[in-house]
């Protein structure tokens, strides 16, 4: 009897590793963008740059129709 509940707190002790070791090694996608990689801080430039050209367009639009 003894013997067998060693046994089963030997298998908990492991499964919870396991589990720790999986939950910890796995992909987090929740922060995908990475701003500081380079890829994504020219992409974010360019989208910036290409908002604030189109808003500048439209407010000068607006400002020579009236």
């Amino acid at each position: 009897m003894n013997e067998d509940k060693q046994e089963l707190e030997f298998n908990k002790k492991n499964r919870e590793g396991y589990e720790q070791l999986m939950k910890d090694s796995s992909t987090n996608l929740d922060g995908y963008w990475d701003r500081k990689n380079i890829f994504v801080r020219i992409l974010l430039l360019i989208l910036l740059v290409i908002i604030v050209i189109g808003a500048i367009y439209y407010i000068s639009l607006y400002l020579n129709t009236h």
